[in-house]
């Protein structure tokens, strides 16, 4: 991991650099602690369908760990995952072997592998989601740290992007966390970013409602009184 890369960063006083630097590690060991947890959730949602060591493969293939930082991850996650995640049981079809051989078992059983690979995929391109959510937010929460720390020196905009030039974010996931702490640092920063109170007018009384027929009053029958 590269500290400092831009050159504004470069000119802050030697006591904000450490205080920098200080920030860049702990948001190292955050998200060490992300990962490790986001790998053992892995491993953990996938032990009926892959082995463990299978699984940590496969998390470090799914979710962009720095390459510094992955055998850590590994280690932490194999200890906290080693005795609650049980072996994934092996096949137990006792029939005849030549059974199995039969043109219609063939064909169901590759049916049937297919089907198994899909929703195994599947299942890991979810929980690897679940996995870059919780990393990402990791990040968007160190950045707006680093930038509070820099507020007095360096704009908002440029310590963001020294955050992310340090950690070598793709650029999809440097663009997430760039406008998610920029957003974060907006509703701290900025006048008016709470959410307004609105006036509503007091509500006017219902109009009168006139039938569209206006009953007529019955004729009154009568002997007429002529003068």
């Amino acid at each position: 991991m590269q500290y400092l890369t831009l050159n504004s960063v470069r000119r802050l006083p030697p006591a904000l650099k450490l205080r920098l630097q200080v920030a860049y590690a702990r948001a190292w060991e955050a998200l060490t602690d992300t990962h490790q947890t986001q790998a053992a959730m892995f491993v953990t949602r996938l032990a009926d369908r892959l082995p463990l060591e299978e699984a940590l493969a496969r998390y470090f293939r799914e979710v962009a760990v720095p390459v510094a930082m992955r055998e850590t991850v590994r280690a932490r996650a194999l200890l906290s995952v080693a005795d609650a995640v049980p072996a994934v049981p092996g096949a137990t079809d006792s029939a005849d072997p030549w059974q199995r051989l039969r043109p219609d078992r063939l064909v169901e059983a590759v049916r049937r592998r297919a089907q198994w690979v899909e929703e195994t995929t599947l299942r890991c391109r979810m929980t690897a989601c679940l996995a870059e959510a919780a990393v990402t937010d990791t990040h968007t929460r160190m950045a707006v740290e680093v930038a509070e720390l820099l507020a007095e020196s360096i704009p908002a905009d440029e310590a963001l992007m020294a955050y992310i030039r340090s950690f070598d974010l793709p650029a999809r996931d440097g663009d997430s966390v760039f406008r998610a702490a920029l957003a974060e640092l907006a509703a701290r920063r900025l006048p008016g970013s709470e959410r307004p109170v609105l006036h509503v007018a007091p509500a006017k009384p219902p109009a009168r409602e006139i039938p569209a027929t206006v009953p007529m009053a019955p004729p009154a029958f009568g002997l007429r009184v002529i003068v």
